[in-house]
């Protein structure tokens, strides 16, 4: 997204390209990161509501041109969200709800960070894709003995954010664990996961997150805390 002193910035369509509408005022559509780079000379990876919106839109339209459910063709009558059968049945966005949680050691100043072993390069905290049947707070006691073999309880919903880069609607939890070790062998999905003080957050031992990211805004909250 182009930016202007981190703020981002709107200009006028590239009149080659696809064209998406979001609002009454405001289209989106995929360009190079050269041409996103001429508009301002920066780019970078932004969470205000419109642009999440706006990407949300531009994955759906590009990914979704057929009925999941009878492969016909969808038409985007009236420039709608929802794209509409043959027979006129609706085909709206796909969301795909996820956790990511705050585990705090009882007892103790430290919670719970990992690395993942496909993004390197940076701590978050545990989380996952919420199951069929499954409720957010199952979700995320599942995804922390999975990931971390860590059994969790006291486990609590804060809030969520969206997150249209990979189509997710992440929902933030907090929760508490006396399994300082791992009970049972884990999935592999997690390079490295460790414990971190408030001391060595503030100190920035580890390599956080966005700074606009739900994970981020936890952890920060949570140092925070007996400031």
């Amino acid at each position: 997204m182009p930016v202007a002193h981190g703020t981002p910035v709107t200009t006028t369509p590239c009149p080659h390209i696809a064209t998406y509408p979001v609002t009454n005022d405001l289209c989106v559509q995929r360009v190079s990161d050269a041409e996103a780079e001429a508009v301002t000379g920066e780019t970078k990876r932004v969470t205000e509501g419109w642009v999440m919106k706006a990407i949300a839109v531009l994955h759906h339209r590009e990914n979704t041109l057929f009925d999941p459910l009878t492969g016909g063709p969808l038409d985007f009558r009236n420039d709608s969200i929802a794209g509409a059968t043959e027979t006129g049945r609706e085909v709206f966005p796909r969301i795909d709800p996820a956790v990511i949680g705050l585990i705090e050691l009882a007892g103790q100043d430290r919670i719970l960070i990992a690395e993942n072993a496909q993004r390197r390069g940076f701590y978050s905290l545990i989380a996952g894709y919420v199951g069929l049947g499954e409720t957010c707070e199952e979700a995320m006691v599942r995804e922390a003995l999975e990931e971390t073999g860590r059994r969790i309880s006291q486990v609590r919903y804060v809030r969520s954010q969206p997150w249209p880069y990979n189509g997710a609607l992440m929902m933030g939890m907090v929760a508490t664990t006396t399994d300082e070790h791992p009970i049972q062998p884990l999935d592999g999905e997690l390079a490295r996961i460790t414990w971190a003080s408030r001391s060595e957050l503030r100190e920035g031992v580890f390599t956080l997150p966005h700074r606009n990211s739900l994970a981020f805004q936890l952890i920060t909250e949570w140092v925070g805390q007996h400031d």
